[in-house]
């Protein structure tokens, strides 16, 4: 396996003069590197297929930076590169990612950011999709991917803010410090996916029970609504009914008031009617 350096085009890290090896990965993640507006300020990974994870780190590094995700495909993947006499230079087919941070003085744009007071960090990785090593049946490679580029930039944020190789420093003037937290950060991809997914889970689960008890508030709100909405309906109703009740009393004796009167009235005519008659036969 070749050991790729991007930065400057040798088979070994240099840092100031001083080598640095990196250590053997999985094939899984091939490369990483974090960049400085151009400038690879560390790498780390090696390159088991004759250049082509070269050309795949090239390719990625070559696209314009954006706000969000920028994604490669080795062209020349699935085939073979180099020499076709051996097995092992068979290529698959390499795809890389790159992420894209922007800081800048006085709200400039990307198109901007290549002003001396503005910094594009640039944050990429070379995958192998097909390497025997990822978990079998496994469809979440490139979530798995992304979240390694982003647990790197989470865990650069501090040295960026405040180291000055970070910030000033030339080609590779970071690998000596965080190379190796590449390097160990590539060989647990699958786990920092796995853990990421699960914070996914944990979270649209935390959400629902959010939603789910929400909705039994409100219920509850509506049942008590209508539990004293119907309270007062049954108040009304017997307010209603106390009041039919004298209606129908006052009714009756009105009633009765014009029997009597009627009554009396009928007994005054017999009586003015029959009464002479008899007096003038007796």
């Amino acid at each position: 396996k070749n050991r790729i350096t991007m930065a400057s085009g040798s088979e070994e890290n240099s840092n100031n003069g001083e080598s640095y090896t990196t250590g053997p990965v999985e094939e899984k993640i091939l490369w990483s590197s974090i960049s400085r507006s151009g400038t690879i300020l560390v790498e780390a990974g090696e390159d088991p297929f004759d250049g082509a994870v070269s050309q795949t780190a090239h390719g990625i590094l070559s696209k314009k930076a954006t706000p969000g995700w920028e994604y490669f495909t080795l062209k020349n993947g699935d085939g073979w590169f180099g020499k076709k006499n051996t097995s092992t230079t068979r290529v698959p087919r390499l795809k890389a990612v790159k992420f894209h941070v922007y800081e800048g003085s006085g709200g400039g744009s990307w198109d901007e950011a290549e002003n001396e007071d503005s910094i594009i960090w640039v944050f990429a990785a070379v995958y192998n999709p097909e390497a025997n090593t990822w978990p079998a049946n496994h469809k979440n490679v490139l979530s798995d991917v992304q979240s390694f580029v982003e647990k790197i930039v989470g865990l650069s944020e501090m040295p960026r803010a405040v180291e000055t190789d970070w910030k000033v420093g030339g080609t590779l003037s970071c690998q000596a410090t965080f190379a190796p937290i590449l390097m160990q950060r590539m060989q647990e991809v699958t786990y920092l996916g796995s853990m990421a997914r699960l914070s996914q889970t944990v979270g649209h689960a935390t959400e629902m029970m959010q939603s789910n008890i929400t909705a039994i508030i409100e219920r509850e709100d509506q049942l008590r609504a209508m539990d004293e909405k119907g309270t007062q309906l049954q108040e009304m109703a017997s307010v209603f009914k106390k009041k039919t009740s004298g209606v129908r009393r006052r009714m009756m004796m009105q009633n009765a008031k014009h029997g009597l009167i009627l009554g009396t009235a009928v007994t005054v005519g017999v009586a003015i009617v029959v009464i002479p008659p008899l007096i003038a036969i007796l």
